[in-house]
């Protein structure tokens, strides 16, 4: 199966159209649209696209706490290691 990403801001008339890469294949295809989940951490926003690693630190260092301890984030990482080995 092959996948290609494309990242869209939905238009005020709901219509997206998507143009596929030449070596796409033609025939039936699967279309999944996802919006981001208001409360899922994933659904934050990502970072711009910086040039090096110094514009990221700098970028991150703005942006707002988590408020999770690092106690907390391996407390969380002991629950899923738990469900993972059962």
């Amino acid at each position: 199966m092959q996948a290609y990403q494309f990242e869209y801001s939905v238009p005020s008339s709901h219509t997206l159209t998507v143009n596929l890469p030449p070596d796409a294949p033609t025939g039936p295809a699967q279309v999944i649209v996802l919006f981001p989940d208001a409360n899922n951490a994933l659904s934050q926003p990502r970072p711009p696209q910086l040039d090096n690693i110094a514009q990221y630190l700098a970028w991150h260092d703005l942006q707002p706490a988590s408020g999770r301890s690092a106690d907390d984030v391996d407390a969380q990482i002991r629950e899923e290691l738990e469900v993972w080995s059962d």
